[in-house]
């Protein structure tokens, strides 16, 4: 059992499609992100680059949300797809997996709304959906409505009604589940979805904890990073390097909607004390507990050194922090439904 003090929040990877001719000048990389700055003064990841998200509320998950996305054609044949009962049940999914594979989706919309003033939803019927691209809604007050949203999540439900649509939920497929550290003050359990558009969102309208909103070249922001010229928390830079690995935005979206309603493990830091230095262990490296308690702040302590520890491990799955610099390990890593990075360092600048 977790902790209340977690609590369940959404985040949204948005990416669309970018016509370039020589897209090697990108990294290889045919797709740009939509990402937010924080502000000095927002309430979390302050001045950093994040993707659009935020706490979970009871009106994302009321009922009245199945029977208006059914008025449009879905079956509960739909919704049980969200989810496969057979494979592995990812942690925030596991009490009533389809409310939540619904819920935290709305959350993510909702939040996605609220920020940066896209809605993703759709108008149309279900037998009228094609492709593997979401559908978003234009032409009506944003302002007015993120402002009614942002002081009452209820008002989405209303917005819905009064633009005649429906959260795109199928559209957002289901990518990973980070949980915060015990030891950090503000605790989150996120599940990250992403979704794919065919062309980019012109109108972006920000809300007052973000200071700028970009379509970025994930390998463009992953240079600045390195330049310090951003800041991006471990997550984020993770996620950066794990998407950008599959180049091409229709490969990328055609994955997830694969891996989509399969669970995959819970990204949950266990910090170990080397004699030079700090490692945040993720699953799979073999030093990785095997049995967990998310309740207990426990500090692992080894007597060796961060490149000792790493020296003798065969599975390398973590993130190492000493004199030597800051930065993700990984080696001979498996992952069960998701993508294999390949044995590579991922050096952070910016880890605070």
């Amino acid at each position: 059992m977790l902790r209340k003090t977690w609590r369940d929040s959404s985040s949204l990877i948005v990416v669309a499609k970018q016509q370039l001719s020589r897209c090697e000048e990108r990294g290889g990389v045919n797709y740009d992100m939509l990402l937010q700055t924080r502000s000095q003064g927002a309430s979390s990841f302050a001045s950093s680059v994040v993707f659009p998200g935020g706490v979970a509320e009871a009106a994302d998950a009321r009922a009245e949300w199945v029977t208006l996305i059914k008025s449009f054609g879905y079956s509960q044949t739909h919704f049980d797809a969200l989810h496969c009962s057979q494979s592995i049940v990812t942690p925030i999914f596991q009490h009533d997996p389809l409310q939540k594979h619904v819920s935290l989706r709305i959350t993510a919309i909702r939040e996605t709304f609220e920020e940066v003033g896209v809605l993703i939803c759709s108008k149309k019927k279900q037998a009228a959906r094609t492709g593997p691209w979401a559908e978003y809604v234009t032409n009506f007050d944003v302002k007015y409505w993120q402002n009614k949203v942002s002081k009452n999540p209820e008002e989405l439900f209303n917005l819905c009604q009064e633009l005649n649509c429906y959260p795109d939920i199928w559209s957002l497929h289901y990518w990973s589940n980070w949980l915060t550290p015990s030891t950090l003050k503000k605790r989150f359990d996120t599940a990250f979805f992403i979704c794919a558009l065919k062309d980019q969102v012109v109108d972006i309208t920000g809300s007052n904890e973000v200071s700028s909103i970009e379509w970025g070249n994930p390998t463009k922001i992953l240079e600045k990073e390195k330049k310090g010229e951003v800041i991006l928390f471990p997550p984020q830079i993770y996620e950066f390097n794990r998407i950008t690995h599959v180049k091409d935005v229709e490969e990328l979206v055609k994955f997830a909607q694969d891996i989509s309603c399969h669970g995959n493990e819970l990204f949950y830091p266990v910090h170990l004390r080397a004699k030079d230095g700090w490692i945040h262990l993720l699953p799979g490296d073999d030093l990785y507990p095997t049995k967990l308690d998310y309740n207990n702040d426990k500090i692992y302590k080894e007597d060796q050194t961060v490149e000792q520890l790493r020296e003798n491990c065969s599975v390398l799955h973590r993130f190492e922090h000493s004199e030597e610099g800051s930065g993700f390990v990984i080696r001979n890593l498996s992952p069960p439904h998701h993508i294999s990075m390949d044995d590579r360092v991922i050096s952070l600048r910016n880890y605070l």
